[in-house]
């Protein structure tokens, strides 16, 4: 130190370099990297569920996906449309034919593409149209259904095929 003098002591101080910049830079571009997986990739596959509110009181509901069933049976309920989502497995037992209702309300609709449509009033209280949701291969998008089956309702339906 003695060699340099006064040059050494009036020398600048070095500032440490912080991480904290790259690290900001890096979350940044994380951020926005899923934020364009999230755009690209969301809007191209199908809701998993939809329940749609039709301008004479009735519903249409569309299920693609099990994971949907919650949901949909949320909305179902909020409507007063007696009707209940549920999964189709081969492990369900298969159904008390002696609860169906065999007259006395109005069958839901079916659409093309597998959409069942129903109103508030037609099923009587007290029963609910199961629809019935598969996710095994090959499978169509469309829910099937049930007669109105006397409450409670089972909470799955026997999977018919393979």
């Amino acid at each position: 130190m003695s060699e340099h003098g006064a040059a050494l002591v009036d020398a600048p101080e070095q500032r440490k370099r912080s991480a904290r910049p790259l690290l900001v830079a890096a979350a940044v571009l994380a951020v926005a990297g899923a934020a364009t997986v999230a755009i690209t990739t969301g809007g191209n596959a199908p809701e998993a569920w939809a329940v749609t509110k039709n301008a004479d009181g009735s519903v249409t509901v569309s299920i693609r996906d099990i994971k949907g069933v919650g949901a949909a049976n949320a909305k179902l309920r909020e409507y007063g449309v007696h009707a209940k989502a549920v999964p189709m497995s081969k492990d369900c037992a298969d159904l008390d034919e002696s609860k169906l209702l065999k007259g006395g309300y109005t069958s839901p609709r079916t659409a093309e593409d597998g959409s069942v449509t129903m109103g508030p009033g037609d099923v009587p209280a007290g029963y609910t149209v199961l629809l019935g949701v598969s996710n095994l291969p090959n499978r169509a998008t469309g829910l099937g259904l049930t007669a109105p089956m006397a409450d409670p309702a089972p909470n799955c339906l026997a999977e018919v095929g393979n």
